[in-house]
């Protein structure tokens, strides 16, 4: 038993790290599905050359979602009432996997939101229902609308919504060890887009006339703790209410009033949410999912003032939002995914699926078997007939240390330089006299005549001298060296000058400099007919347009070359 787990454990482990051992087996994916500027990587995967698989195309989900929209703000949120419609939203997304993890998605949502408070609100600080309130606090309150400076005021409202946004969705589940494929998929995600909205309020009673909301607020205990505001009192609100909202809510632009019909203020947003979608069939997934949206604003329940508590029990007292409201969105949404030639979306697809797979078809004798006997695994060697005793590497080739082309358990000098001619795996070692013949071969055709690209070193002079320097003095000793050594080399010594002179003084200067370059040779014992001196002035210099000094150095020179 023993034996059996440390073999399968040793299965897993050459399974994991090489991903050219999965391409010997099967394609991991459909080609088809493989787009054309991937393919290259595709082949060199399933060849075994490349260890990571093209990314094959997946398709994009298209999805509709119907919710309920909810405000959270100064006002009590009420979806469900009978004197008006519920709450609703429906919208749409285009959603597209970025990886296994990471997906992006496109969306947008209209809708409707309600509310409905039950306690009597603050009017005076409110420039749309001060209609008489004229001091010098709110000079900016709004022209028309429903008076209620003198009757008391409970808050209710009708929010129409628009928005849109690009979201980032991470799933939480796919990628999973114990379930090929699962059926329920979590996901969280974070987005950021536009919200828009208009508020009314039911203001106005079928003759235009303001609500009386004194004689509900007699009947119900509204100073009270939150518990003793009973049934009756709301039902008897949302009675009174015609459920036609007619009265422009206040807006932050101080230029609007309600003079101005559906007023939409538009404001950034950003949104953080989760859900969770069930698998339905092929291609059809059906998700429940909640999102809160912040919108940077405090007016979309037509209310920037809430009612105080002191001590558990409400009071007329109104006091100033110090936040602003956020919409909450819970939806049921229903994803249908599109594409051909095209794997699932990304986040359905769970990558461990092809290793475990694998790893349940494996037979360990096969796995592991080694026909040559060289210590790689036939599945990872591409030298499946190495003769018995040769050294291989890690790929189970046979080693060839010394690149001669002979295999080493061949090569009795399997370290020697590859620069030696070999035959029949037999290194062919030269003679001191097999290097002279070579040499005397290659230099037989050299004799007095035009000079040749092959130069010996060049000495350098300091500026209008012609005598050698002291430092330039190892160079005509190799120059010398290489004349006593070889007796039938022509040297041709070509003398140059810089342009800082006239033409004709920088002509003689360069014959001098090649004059003193052959005295010093002959002086060491060259016979002076293996010279030939030419001499050429500032005619063909190194740096022609040479302006520093460090450049005309270069161009004061005596030049050697090797003659035919």
């Amino acid at each position: 038993m023993k034996v059996m787990i440390t073999r399968k454990l040793l299965i897993a482990v050459l399974l994991l790290v090489s991903g050219a051992a999965f391409a010997q087996i099967e394609p991991v994916i459909n080609e088809d599905w493989i787009p054309e500027g991937k393919m290259e990587q595709h082949e060199s995967f399933t060849n075994g050359d490349y260890a990571f698989p093209a990314k094959p195309r997946n398709m994009w989900q298209v999805g509709i979602n119907v919710g309920l929209p909810q405000l959270a703000g100064d006002v009590r949120t009420e979806p469900f009432a009978p004197n008006h419609g519920p709450s609703w939203g429906v919208g749409l997304n285009i959603r597209k996997g970025l990886g296994y993890v990471a997906s992006l998605r496109l969306n947008g949502m209209f809708g409707y939101a309600h509310g409905q408070d039950y306690v009597s609100g603050s009017k005076n600080s409110n420039k749309v229902l001060n209609g008489s309130f004229a001091g010098s606090s709110n000079p900016d309150k709004y022209s028309t609308g429903a008076d209620y400076s003198d009757s008391s005021w409970i808050y209710n409202y009708k929010t129409k919504l628009m928005s849109g946004g690009l979201d980032i969705m991470f799933n939480l589940n796919n990628i999973n060890f114990h379930n090929a494929t699962p059926k329920t998929y979590l996901y969280a995600f974070a987005g950021a887009g536009i919200l828009t909205y208009s508020t009314k309020h039911d203001a106005l009673d079928a003759n235009g006339d303001v609500y009386d909301f004194n004689a509900i607020l007699n009947n119900g205990d509204s100073s009270q703790n939150d518990p003793g505001v009973t049934e009756q009192v709301l039902d008897d609100l949302h009675n009174l209410l015609d459920g036609e909202y007619e009265t422009q809510a206040e807006v932050a632009n101080q230029n609007k009033n309600v003079g101005d019909n559906d007023v939409t203020v538009l404001n950034p947003a950003v949104s953080l949410g989760a859900g969770v979608s069930w698998k339905l069939g092929g291609r059809v997934e059906l998700g429940l999912e909640h999102r809160v949206t912040y919108y940077f604003d405090d007016l979309a329940d037509g209310e920037r003032w809430e009612y105080a508590r002191n001590q558990g029990q409400f009071n007329e007292n109104s006091a100033f939002s110090d936040h602003y409201d956020f919409l909450h969105y819970t939806q049921i949404v229903l994803g249908v995914n599109l594409g051909s030639k095209s794997q699932k979306p990304t986040w359905e697809v769970n990558p461990l699926n092809f290793v475990y797979n694998k790893l349940a078809e494996l037979d360990p004798d096969e796995l592991l078997k080694d026909t040559d006997d060289d210590g790689v695994i036939d599945r990872l060697d591409r030298e499946a007939d190495t003769p018995a005793g040769t050294p291989v590497d890690t790929h189970g080739v046979s080693l060839d240390s010394d690149k001669d082309g002979c295999k080493d358990s061949e090569d009795p000098e399997p370290f020697s330089t590859p620069n030696l001619p070999i035959e029949n795996c037999q290194n062919q070692w030269l003679t001191r006299d097999d290097v002279n013949d070579i040499i005397d071969e290659r230099l037989k055709d050299y004799q007095k005549g035009t000079g040749t690209n092959w130069f010996l070193p060049m000495i350098f002079f300091d500026l209008d001298k012609s005598n050698v320097r002291p430092s330039e003095v190892y160079k005509l000793e190799q120059v010398n060296e290489i004349m006593n050594q070889y007796t039938k080399l022509t040297v041709e010594v070509v003398g140059h000058a810089d342009t800082r002179a006239s033409e004709a003084y920088n002509l003689k200067l360069s014959e001098n400099r090649a004059k003193a370059s052959i005295q010093y040779l002959t002086g060491k014992g060259i016979a002076e007919s293996r010279f030939v001196m030419k001499y050429m002035g500032e005619t063909d210099n190194l740096i022609p347009e040479a302006r520093r000094e460090d450049e005309h150095q270069q161009n004061r020179r005596v030049e050697f070359h090797i003659v035919k």
